[in-house]
């Protein structure tokens, strides 16, 4: 089987409904105005040319004028594909990607009770802080939607 890895555009919208019935609580309009801002980033791993898995995240612009950081804020492999080593390429992919367009880093937030994700994160060749744990906080709203 040969995996392949494509950044989504907003033309590939009518393509992708594969995501939407697995992974994506979401609809074709709401991917396409996530795909028309330019600081977001989502690629997709397709095996045989089927979608197996996404990662999206962020161009994070920095106040000081130097290249952007790449936030990876999710990374998705179908659970039939899960445990294959697909979930490490595809964040390889994304990390190399963004050194390739002029990105100074790539990075992600996990907890390290998360060992399956640690395990992702490490086979791509992404290190993490000496701090033992990692812990991102939020405070979530509730949001009218229009």
């Amino acid at each position: 089987m040969n995996i392949t890895f494509e950044l989504l555009q907003e033309k590939d919208i009518p393509s992708i409904n594969e995501i939407i019935d697995w992974f994506m609580e979401c609809n074709h309009e709401q991917i396409k105005v996530f795909l028309s801002e330019k600081q977001n980033i989502a690629i997709v791993a397709k095996l045989d040319n089927k979608i197996i898995g996404l990662i999206y995240g962020y161009s994070l612009t920095r106040m000081d004028g130097k290249s952007p950081p790449f936030f990876i804020y999710s990374v998705d492999i179908h659970t039939v594909y899960q445990d294959k080593g697909y979930g490490s390429q595809l964040v390889q992919y994304a990390v190399d990607w963004a050194k390739n367009n002029g990105y100074c880093e790539s990075f992600v937030l996990t907890d390290k009770d998360n060992p399956r994700a640690c395990r992702v994160y490490e086979k791509a060749g992404m290190t993490h802080s000496k701090n033992d744990c990692e812990r991102m906080y939020v405070a979530e709203y509730e949001v009218n939607e229009k």
